[in-house]
């Protein structure tokens, strides 16, 4: 999810015409810990699923991905 410069800044001026400039900051800060409660997530996710899968493995599989 990479931004380029005028897409942030579009999203910027969205953002003034929205929400008020007084409650900018706090919007930004919530929405901060939303995106990284969910990249948290994201990662238990995948870790539970690569665990799953390194589970239902053949030992000859795991010994080919050691080497």
């Amino acid at each position: 999810m990479n931004f380029s410069l005028s897409e942030i800044i579009v999203i910027l001026l969205i953002a003034l015409l929205v929400i008020k400039p007084e409650q900018l900051p706090d919007v930004a800060f919530n929405l901060g810990r939303f995106m990284q409660s969910m990249r948290r997530m994201f990662v238990k996710v995948k870790d539970e699923m690569n665990g799953l899968i390194d589970s239902v493995e053949t030992p000859d599989e795991q010994k080919r991905k050691q080497s």
